[in-house]
């Protein structure tokens, strides 16, 4: 008798999006990094690693948006929580790199576009997590 494997069917949607999202978002960090670097030699000032933490924290993002599509019922309101936690401390830090090649008085670097690409996404990103959060688990506003 051979036996078959039909994975689960209750792969949230929702979580399949915000994980496309938070990979979206991990790609243009990842250009960033790479407009970062190009404009060292000008641009001295700019930490190159300050991009690629931020990259790093949007794949774990990621891979607790992969879990929580996977999870039991009741591990998601604690992993949902995680994330919401997460993706605010991200943004901080998003906000933060941003003002470093975007504010006022500020010369660019050539990464507008793509802080405004990473923004677009993560918009996306945070407005999904509640709808993915079982009852009861809320996005922090």
């Amino acid at each position: 008798m051979t036996e078959s494997f039909d994975p689960p069917t209750s792969v949230s949607n929702d979580f399949q999006l915000l994980t496309r999202d938070l990979r979206c978002m991990s790609g243009t960090l990842s250009e960033i990094a790479t407009v970062w670097r190009r404009a060292h030699p000008c641009r001295p000032d700019l930490p190159l690693e300050l991009p690629l933490r931020l990259e790093a924290a949007t794949r774990e993002l990621a891979r607790i948006a992969d879990d929580l599509a996977w999870a039991a019922p009741g591990r998601q309101p604690g992993l949902t929580l995680v994330m919401t936690e997460q993706i605010a401390t991200l943004e901080t830090g998003v906000a933060a790199a941003e003002a470093m090649t975007c504010g006022p008085g500020i010369s660019p670097v050539g990464d507008t576009g793509l802080w405004e690409r990473l923004g677009a996404a993560m918009h996306q990103a945070r407005a999904r997590v509640p709808a993915a959060a079982p009852c009861g688990a809320r996005a922090v506003e």
